[in-house]
């Protein structure tokens, strides 16, 4: 059996990181433009770039660029745009109406 080094580990990592993501706002129904999920959002692909400096693939690098620089990119511009992080579990999701 192989032995895990640390790149892997960081690679195991941003996979969790991407997981807990779609987990919090698919089932958990929190924000996807939330803390968690930006958090995690940046955390995920960084680790998985970390990690193809062991193990280089051009599509995976491309691909975790882009996921990390548009995850950046709204988290900024809502940021300009002065919205309101709304992180609260079982509220309304983004584009759906408020519960009466």
């Amino acid at each position: 059996m192989a032995s895990l080094g640390l790149t892997d580990a960081f690679g195991l990592v941003g996979v969790a990181g991407y997981v807990a993501a779609h987990f919090a706002v698919q089932v958990l129904h929190r924000s996807p433009t939330g803390r968690l999920a930006v958090a995690l959002n940046v955390l995920a692909p960084s680790c998985i770039l970390v990690s193809l400096t062991s193990a280089f693939n051009l599509a995976s690098f491309l691909t975790q660029c882009f996921w990390l620089a548009l995850t950046l990119i709204g988290w900024w511009r809502n940021r300009r745009a002065g919205r309101q992080i709304v992180d609260t579990l079982g509220g309304p999701r983004p584009g759906q109406p408020a519960q009466q």
